[in-house]
C-alpha cells in the first residue's frame, strides 16, 4: 500500500497478483461483514462509489467532514498573493512565484490541494526536468506555496518535500579571458555594453538593464536594490563603466535630452530593454560562435566571473583584501549574520571602493 495515499474511513487496500484493490469494508458488532469493491482513490468514479457504499452499509450518505468550499487551488493562490509572505518578495521573485502558481492551477485543475501527493509532484517535475534549473526553481516556488498552505489548512503535507531532483553540476561557469576579449572586441555595442556592466559590477542581468541609470549613481557609486534579494548594495563603479556612462550622457546632451532616469543600457535603437534581451543575447553568441563553448557561457556567468576574479585576488592576502566577506559585500549576498556584521553603510562602501580596482581591464578599445 503506497504511503502517499491517505484513505477515507472504512477503505482498505488489498494486494493480489501484484495489483492493489480497494474495498469499502465494515465488520459489524455481530461479526457480519460488509464489503464493496471501489475504484482507485484517484479515479473519477471513486467519490460517488464511496458514497453509494456508505449509503448501502449505514443507510445514510457520509458526512462531509472536510468541506471543499474555500480550500481549492484558486482560493489558496488568491489568499497567498494577498499575504505578506508573497507581497514582501522582490518583483523578480514574485514573477517566478506567479509562474509556479499558474503551473499548479493549470496542472491540477479539478483537484483539491489536500489531494496532491508526492507522486503527483514527481510526475510534474519529471515533465520539466529536461531543463533542470527551471524545474528546480519551479519546484522551490511550489514547495513554498504548499508550505504556506499546510499551515493554513489547505493540505496536510507538503508534497514537494520528497521529490527526486536532477542535480546540475556545472552551474554558471565564469567566462575564460579569451571569450571575454572576443565578445568585447567583436560584439555589437548594445550587447557589449551590457556585458561590461555585468562583469565590472557583478550584478544580475535585470538589475543592470533596469537600474543602471544616472539618477542612481552618486560620486561614482551605483546604489542598486537587487531585484532578486531586495538587498540594497552600493557598488563603486570601475573606470570602464564610468567611461561608458560618460559617453551615454554626452550622447544625451548632443541629442538635447536630459533624463537622469533613462537607462544607460539600451537596445540597438536606443530604446530601454523590455523582454527581448535574452533573444538578442543568444543571437549574438551564435554570431560570434560562442554558443558552442563548453561549459556553456551565460550572461549570469559574468557574475561568477566577477566573484572569481575578486576571490582570486583577495585569496593572495586575506588580511589586506578582506577575504570572502569582500566578495559577499560586492555581490550583495548578505545573510542576517553578515548584514549585522556590515551594519554600517560606510564600511561597505569603503570595502567595495577598494575592491573594484582589483578587476583587470578587458577590451579597453570598445569605448
Amino acid at each position: 500500500m503506497p504511503a502517499d495515499i491517505a484513505l477515507d474511513k472504512y477503505v482498505q487496500p488489498k494486494k493480489a497478483r501484484g495489483r492493489l484493490y480497494y474495498y469499502f469494508r465494515v465488520v459489524r458488532a455481530d461479526k457480519s461483514e460488509f464489503r464493496k469493491a471501489l475504484p482507485h482513490p484517484f479515479d473519477d468514479g471513486y467519490r460517488s462509489a464511496y458514497s453509494l457504499a456508505h449509503l448501502e452499509c449505514f443507510g445514510i450518505a457520509p458526512l462531509n467532514l472536510n468541506p471543499t468550499d474555500g480550500l481549492g487551488f484558486q482560493d489558496l493562490i488568491r489568499q497567498h498573493k494577498l499575504h505578506p509572505k508573497y507581497l514582501n518578495l522582490s518583483k523578480d521573485s514574485r514573477t517566478l512565484r506567479d509562474l509556479a502558481c499558474n503551473l499548479l492551477q493549470s496542472t491540477f485543475i479539478g483537484f483539491m490541494p489536500r489531494d496532491i501527493r508526492p507522486l503527483h509532484m514527481q510526475a510534474l517535475y519529471d515533465k520539466l526536468s529536461s531543463r533542470p534549473a527551471t524545474a528546480n526553481r519551479r519546484m522551490d516556488d511550489m514547495s513554498a506555496v504548499f508550505a504556506w498552505a499546510r499551515r493554513r489548512g489547505f493540505c496536510d503535507i507538503n508534497p514537494c518535500e520528497r521529490i527526486e531532483r536532477v542535480q546540475t553540476s556545472s552551474g554558471y561557469e565564469p567566462w575564460p579571458a579569451w571569450a571575454i576579449e572576443k565578445l568585447f572586441t567583436e560584439g555589437r555595442p548594445h550587447i557589449v555594453k551590457a556585458a561590461v556592466a555585468a562583469i565590472y559590477t557583478g550584478q544580475r542581468r535585470n538589475d543592470c538593464l533596469r537600474q543602471l541609470r544616472p539618477s542612481q549613481i552618486t560620486d561614482g557609486v551605483w546604489y542598486v536594490k537587487q531585484g532578486k534579494t531586495g538587498n540594497p548594495t552600493p557598488i563603486p563603479l570601475h573606470p570602464m563603466v564610468m567611461a561608458m556612462i560618460d559617453l551615454h550622457q554626452e550622447e544625451m546632451r548632443a541629442a538635447g535630452r536630459i533624463d537622469p532616469n533613462a537607462p544607460i543600457l539600451t537596445t540597438s535603437r536606443g530604446k530601454p530593454w523590455a523582454s527581448g534581451f535574452g533573444a538578442s543575447w543568444a543571437k549574438e553568441l551564435e554570431r560570434l560562435e560562442l554558443h558552442k563553448v563548453e561549459p556553456r557561457l551565460t550572461f549570469h556567468g559574468f557574475r561568477t566571473t566577477n566573484a572569481t576574479l575578486i576571490g582570486n585576488a583577495v585569496a593572495k592576502s586575506e588580511v589586506i583584501f578582506g577575504g570572502i566577506e569582500r566578495v559577499k559585500s560586492m555581490l550583495g549576498h548578505l545573510s542576517d549574520r553578515m548584514a549585522e556584521h556590515y551594519a554600517r553603510r560606510a564600511v561597505q562602501e569603503h570595502t567595495n571602493a577598494e575592491t573594484i580596482m582589483l578587476l583587470p581591464d578587458f577590451g579597453k578599445q570598445i569605448l
